[in-house]
């Protein structure tokens, strides 16, 4: 997608762009009142219906009653997504900080090699970083025990 635009920007075609962006806005801006027109009849028709069966009281506590179980269900669906989006950031976030550090250490180990005794200092560094990814690995199977 960006390529394409970059391409109509550096042929001159941004003004063609520009129009049927516009025309696709109010276009589907216009579908979208109408759809909520649509559904407000249908409710009404729906409302009028059941007040022919049940009374217009009964038909009015029953549409409210409705209405506020929508509103429920639409609040924990909203707080299970956003608990499992901040899951998934911590978990993108945490799988970058390793890569960070083993891309670091994997950086530093050619610079270790080449001074004295930078042998032993490599394999020191590499079990340290050993021995943080297995008290990683300790932590977190001890945090899904619980």
């Amino acid at each position: 997608m960006l390529a394409r635009l970059l391409t109509l920007l550096t042929t001159g075609e941004v003004s063609i762009l520009k129009r049927r962006i516009m025309v696709s806005s109010i276009a589907y801006g216009l579908a979208g009142i109408f759809a909520i027109f649509g559904l407000v009849f249908l409710v009404m028709a729906g409302f009028m219906w059941t007040a022919e069966q049940i009374g217009p009281m009964a038909a009015a506590i029953y549409f409210g009653i409705g209405f506020f179980a929508l509103v429920v269900v639409t609040l924990i669906v909203l707080r299970i997504a956003s608990a499992m989006m901040r899951r998934a950031q911590r978990r993108k976030l945490a799988a970058d900080r390793n890569m960070v550090a083993g891309a670091s250490a994997m950086a530093m180990l050619p610079t270790l090699m080449s001074k004295k005794g930078g042998f032993s200092a490599a394999l020191v560094t590499m079990a340290g970083f050993a021995g943080y990814m297995a008290w990683r690995e300790y932590e977190r199977r001890s945090h899904n025990r619980r």
